[in-house]
């Protein structure tokens, strides 16, 4: 069976998401974080979405130049989703043109390094690029 979603951010403004469960959207994918930061909106979209009946997930938009601040990303972000539920992963965002500038190498390290921090902490994990 086939299943459609949407990723939201603030950049949406207020969404209704009654609707957006009446139109035929199964799941969302909501921005949980922006590099270390908690997102804009990321509480009400997440307890919207959820009133709605709606599957979430959730993701990160990078800005890790290295593992290490890859790293700290996926640590901001587990308190962000802390006590939540996800039916969807959580997908990690790399598509600054600083971090593609850094080579398939390096990259390759960072995603590697927000993906295993965040599959020890027993999430699952998409990338999105």
């Amino acid at each position: 069976m086939m299943k459609t979603g949407i990723d939201i951010s603030a950049y949406q403004g207020d969404i209704d998401f009654r609707e957006v469960s009446r139109s035929g959207i199964d799941f969302v994918i909501i921005k949980s974080n922006y590099g270390a930061n908690t997102a804009d909106n990321f509480e009400k979209n997440y307890a919207g979405a959820k009133a709605a009946g709606l599957d979430c997930g959730a993701y990160v938009y990078s800005y890790a130049l290295s593992e290490s601040e890859a790293m700290l990303e996926a640590k901001a972000c587990f308190q962000t989703l802390k006590y939540k539920k996800f039916e969807y992963p959580v997908f990690f965002d790399i598509e600054e043109n600083k971090q593609f500038n850094l080579g398939k190498s390096k990259c390759s390290a960072i995603v590697k390094a927000f993906c295993e921090t965040m599959e020890d902490a027993g999430y699952f994990v998409g990338i999105y690029s």
